[in-house]
């Protein structure tokens, strides 16, 4: 049977061998613990639909200045659908319309918050077909930001012939229309990675000083320690300012965003505020 590609395959027939190796309940090589596929069959082996997704681990991961917890906690959040195809004689069903909200349904269910997915500019009749689908589809080349809570801003980029597109799997996600520090206009997506359930509770005192209360017990900063904080999360940085400290945040085991806030913030490096790093005394003895 010949499926149509609604999201594009890297060779012909990918699709049609996907959706037997699928709906034979055949193991697909993982990525994440989180893949999962969908098949639509009118008998048995007459596979009329199928739709795969995953955290896109290969984006999150060429994200050369986010730590391993970091790119981890944002692929608990945002999932890309990786394929979907429809058998020709399934057309006007909207058999792909209801895999996708059965993907959809899934991936809410477990906190996820953003849906992505791609197509090229040799398939543009699908751009009103993924609109009606709820995405939002940007124009060739285009690429998608994301803001970070810690400051970051995390942007995919698109090649000029490929077509990127979302859709939000909760309701707190907004669109901002900003600037990047160059001036170069950006429009961003805000509220698509929340922090972890697990964060410290903030406490502020009319002295100054912040508690911290987590499930390890609390901590109190003086005043003067959590102004400095406070100016450090609220210092954004670049992603050639992280790049740049990496190598030293990675000695000192700390997440490259947070050293970069902290260097710039305080304008000494991290051996200046933190004493001689042990990871780096442990390899000298080697």
């Amino acid at each position: 049977m010949e499926l149509l590609g609604r999201v594009e395959f890297t060779r012909p027939g990918t699709g049609r061998e996907l959706a037997h190796l699928v709906a034979r309940r055949q193991d697909l090589d993982p990525s994440c613990s989180v893949r999962a596929a969908w098949v639509a069959q009118r008998r048995r082996d007459e596979v009329m639909g199928v739709l795969t997704a995953a955290p896109p681990v290969g984006w999150i991961g060429s994200i050369k200045s986010l730590g391993l917890e970091h790119r981890s906690w944002v692929a608990q959040q945002v999932v890309e659908m990786e394929a979907l195809s429809v058998a020709p004689e399934a057309g006007g069903c909207r058999l792909g319309h209801r895999l996708i909200e059965t993907a959809v349904a899934h991936y809410a269910s477990l906190g996820y918050q953003l849906m992505l997915g791609t197509f090229t500019t040799s398939t543009m009749f699908l751009v009103p077909y993924y609109q009606r689908a709820g995405f939002t589809v940007l124009g060739p080349g285009e690429g998608i930001a994301m803001f970070d809570p810690l400051g970051m801003i995390l942007h995919r980029p698109s090649a000029p012939h490929v077509i990127q597109m979302w859709k939000p799997l909760q309701p707190d996600i907004t669109v901002m229309d900003t600037h990047m520090p160059d001036g170069a206009p950006i429009r961003l997506l805000t509220g698509v990675l929340v922090p972890p359930a697990d964060v410290p509770e903030a406490i502020r005192r009319d002295d100054g000083s912040l508690t911290l209360k987590g499930g390890r017990g609390s901590r109190t900063f003086d005043a003067r320690t959590a102004a400095m904080m406070q100016r450090m999360y609220r210092t954004p940085v670049t992603e050639d300012e992280v790049q740049a400290g990496m190598a030293e945040a990675l000695q000192y085991g700390m997440e490259p965003i947070i050293a970069a806030k902290l260097r710039k913030t305080s304008g000494r490096s991290l051996p200046d505020i933190l004493g001689a790093s042990r990871r780096a005394g442990a390899t000298v003895g080697r």
